[in-house]
Order: C-alpha cells, then sequence, then structure tokens
C-alpha cells in the first residue's frame, strides 16, 4: 500500500535565528511545487498524460525554482 506523508511536525528553539531562513525556504517550496503543478497541467491539456516523478523531476531540475533549494529539498517538494 502506497503511503503518503505530508506534513511534519517540529519544534523551534532558536525562531530569531533562523526565521528568515525558514521564511526563505518555504517560499520557495511554495513557488516550485507550482511550478510543478503548472507543468503536470500543461502535459494534461497537451497529451492528457500525467508525467511520473522521474519526468517531472528531470524537466524541472534547470529550473530557477529548483535552485533555489538543496537538492534534496526539491525533490521532496516534487
Amino acid at each position: 500500500m502506497l503511503e503518503t506523508t505530508r506534513t511534519y511536525v517540529a519544534r523551534i528553539t532558536n525562531h530569531q535565528q533562523v526565521r528568515d531562513d525558514l521564511d526563505q525556504c518555504g517560499f520557495s517550496a511554495s513557488k516550485l511545487w507550482n511550478v510543478g503543478r503548472y507543468y503536470i497541467q500543461q502535459r494534461w491539456d497537451d497529451d492528457g498524460e500525467i508525467p511520473d516523478e522521474a519526468e517531472l523531476k528531470s524537466e524541472l531540475k534547470d529550473h530557477k525554482r529548483y535552485s533555489d533549494l538543496h537538492s534534496q529539498s526539491s525533490q521532496r517538494v516534487l
């Protein structure tokens, strides 16, 4: 059975020190998610196919939003 984890819960004790970095990571992840959704929608509209995970990552790895995050983070977002 396929299991998907969508939310992680964590406690941050040094909020003032990491706030800006976490805000930027969240912003970048949100934008990358939107780029991925747009790409999938375009493919669906063009040929009725939804790209698989490998194709999506391959197509978007050179996108500016992909490189805004560490590669592992970008892969997790997609």
